[in-house]
């Protein structure tokens, strides 16, 4: 047998004194539908046929118990099931639910006198037959239903069952999994024998697939296949009963004060020593190492292991090493290593290691290592290592080194990396970086920020930013990229780059498309619809001067090369302001730096002239201009080059420090320019 071998696993000699309650009542969606009803002076077997077809069950019960042809009256509106009948008969009568049967006993029946040398119990045989293919079912059940009395047909469809002699009838309960189950009732005899033929179901099946699928799943656990004998499993998938005791206690799942019965009964209050086989808690369950229940855990569930339920839980479970739960867990759930949880969280999780969740998320997950979730997280992740939300997060998630998720409304914070792969409506915070498809709040990350999309909000890097708007600001160590438009500032300490800005860049290199507003701020300012100009001039220090302005009239970049009248080679860097008076004349600041090399000397570095230049421009048309206008010079230049002392033709101060000859003087400059 099953359990022998289980025993055999543990190695193991048990005695065990077993001391159970007797107080049993039933509890069944079924009593707890309602159903409104009305009819007056009819047979009961006519008022108890009505009110079935209303509830979606049978009645069974003992003809003789009941005179269904005494007449009787009821107006019961949307009621449930079990006032119902307490008004119909007065109180007189208890109710059992054991599949789609409401099975009907007269309360404190006496029992039965034996004879001297009669049997304490009686055998019912027979076999178990599909109605529709004439085959043999093994593995059905057979429970009689006012004890604890039940057993299996075997490989050929046989089954034999002993009853207690103490009633004069009994009920007899066959179930098997697909099918309709069926109660007859059967008075003492000292054998008899009856066929049962079941109804396959398809629709029931379908129905409770879903459930099936979880049971199963559950009893395929490595650990509840160990624990659990297969006679215990395949009871409890047959026979559905909501049948519920105050106290039950057992060693290991089949050794225990609810016996074969363990995985179809609900208890109050549970102690299993070491391991224990449940159909559902109702109250209160401990366990030295293992609790399986099958069902649903309503009240408190503490294993010295691992809890294993394959329902819900309401409202607390412990374990010291791991909770795992086919259906929802609603309030709080603790594992020394590991949680999971396979429906949805309503409340706290909280594990050593590991939360895993494969529903929807309403509260706090909390692990040393890592959290996951399927579905939508409506709460708050917090672990040492990495979160994962497949689906929306609402409030948060707070990792030591990352995070993902799809969209999250408020905000995510790691230590190294954060990806939303959709929406980031508050903010992400990371130690290097952070993704996002939109951000309409901000990202702060040490290295870089990606965003796909827009960001509405903005974005702060150590490294890099970019996104495909630029938000309200950019700010980053080196580089931000906005790949359509700026509408706020970029500052970076190299590059910036955005399509339309209507904003400010700030960096040493700005590239942009277009400037409709704002301004670029950088040593170099490339902006392809704005300013492009080359010029020609001279003045007094240099023969020819060649230059090119880019960025916009608002404020421009220069780059100049020029030969000097005492034969050397200028090259310098400049920037300036341009403001325009009608449509031919325009105004000119300009500040800008050259250095000088002498031609005749191998290049050597000679000095720098600096000017300060104001230049009126006259637009000729087809983007050709002249200009002229005033400059303020100064120069420095070594003292030991003699050829260059004189290079200004006049000053207004002339002071030497050091080897360098300093002088300021007035001057001008003339020449022409094309603007692309």
């Amino acid at each position: 047998m099953g359990a022998r071998r289980k025993i055999s696993k543990f190695y193991i000699v048990i005695v065990l004194f077993i001391l159970s309650s007797n107080t049993s009542f039933s509890q069944s969606n079924y009593l707890y539908k309602r159903i409104s009803v009305s009819f007056s002076d009819i047979p009961l077997e006519k008022a108890l046929a009505e009110i079935s077809e209303k509830g979606g069950f049978t009645f069974s019960y003992n003809s003789k118990n009941f005179d269904e042809q005494r007449l009787v009256s009821l107006q019961s509106e949307n009621k449930s099931l079990a006032k119902t009948l307490d008004i119909l008969f007065d109180n007189s009568v208890n109710y059992k639910i054991v599949g789609s049967h409401v099975i009907l006993n007269k309360k404190n029946p006496p029992k039965r006198a034996l004879a001297n040398n009669q049997p304490n119990e009686y055998i019912i045989t027979g076999y178990i037959i599909d109605s529709q293919t004439g085959k043999k079912i093994q593995e059905a059940t057979i429970y009689e239903v006012e004890g604890r009395v039940v057993a299996l047909s075997n490989s050929e469809g046989y089954y034999s069952i002993k009853i207690p002699y103490e009633k004069e009838i009994h009920g007899l309960s066959y179930s098997k999994k697909g099918y309709l189950d069926t109660v007859i009732m059967v008075e003492p005899a000292y054998r008899k024998s009856f066929n049962i033929y079941l109804n396959p179901n398809d629709a029931r099946l379908e129905k409770m697939k879903s459930v099936h699928v979880k049971m199963e799943d559950m009893h395929n656990r490595a650990l509840v296949d160990i624990l659990v004998p297969d006679e215990s499993k395949i009871i409890s998938d047959n026979l559905v009963i909501y049948d519920k005791r105050i106290f039950q206690v057992s060693f290991v799942p089949y050794l225990g004060t609810n016996r074969k019965l363990s995985g179809s009964v609900d208890n109050t209050f549970s102690f299993n020593v070491l391991a224990g086989y449940s159909g559902g808690i109702n109250g209160t369950e401990i366990g030295g190492l293992v609790n399986i229940v099958r069902r649903d855990v309503y009240g408190a569930q503490i294993g010295g292991f691992a809890n294993i339920v394959g329902g819900n839980t309401n409202p607390f479970q412990l374990a010291g090493f791991f909770n795992l739960n086919s259906g929802s867990v609603t309030g709080t759930q603790i594992g020394g290593m590991s949680n999971v949880v396979l429906d949805t969280l309503t409340g706290v999780q909280l594990a050593g290691f590991n939360n895993t969740l494969h529903g929807y998320m309403n509260g706090i997950q909390i692990s040393g290592f890592n959290n996951v979730t399927t579905q939508n997280v409506d709460g708050i992740q917090l672990t040492g290592f990495v979160n994962v939300a497949i689906k929306d997060v609402k409030l948060g998630q707070l990792a030591g080194f990352a995070n993902y998720c799809n969209n999250v409304d408020g905000g995510q914070a790691a230590g190294f990396a954060n990806f939303a792969m959709g929406d980031v409506n508050w903010g992400q915070m990371s130690g290097f970086a952070n993704y996002g498809k939109s951000v309409k709040g901000f990202q702060v990350a040490g290295f870089a920020n990606v965003s796909q999309n827009e960001v509405s909000g903005g974005q702060i890097a150590g490294g890099i930013n970019y996104g495909k708007t630029g938000g309200k600001y950019q700010l980053a160590g080196a580089v931000n990229i906005a790949i359509e438009d700026l509408n706020g500032i970029q500052l970076a300490g190299y590059f910036n780059y955005a399509n339309k800005v209507n904003g400010y860049q700030l960096a040493i290199l700005n590239v942009s498309d277009t400037v409709e507003s704002g301004l670029p701020i950088g040593v170099f300012s490339f902006v392809k619809k704005g300013l492009h100009r080359f010029e020609v001039s001279t003045d007094e220090l240099l023969m020819i001067r060649t230059s090119y302005k880019m960025g916009i009239p608002k404020f421009y970049n220069m780059i100049q090369i020029g030969y000097g009248f005492n034969e050397f080679v200028s090259a310098g860097y400049g920037m300036g302001t341009q403001w325009k008076f009608g449509e031919k004349y325009k105004l000119n600041l300009e500040l800008s730096s050259d250095l000088m090399v002498d031609l005749n000397d191998s290049f050597n570095y000679v000095g720098n002239i600096n000017k300060l230049t104001s230049k009126l421009d006259i637009n000729l048309g087809n983007y050709l201009s002249l200009f002229a206008g005033p400059s303020l010079n100064v120069s420095n230049v070594y003292s030991e080059n003699g050829i260059f002392k004189n290079l200004a033709p006049y000053s207004f101060y002339n002071e030497t420090i050091s080897n360098t000859q300093i002088k300021m003087w007035i001057g001008g400059v003339f020449g022409a320019s094309l603007t692309l």
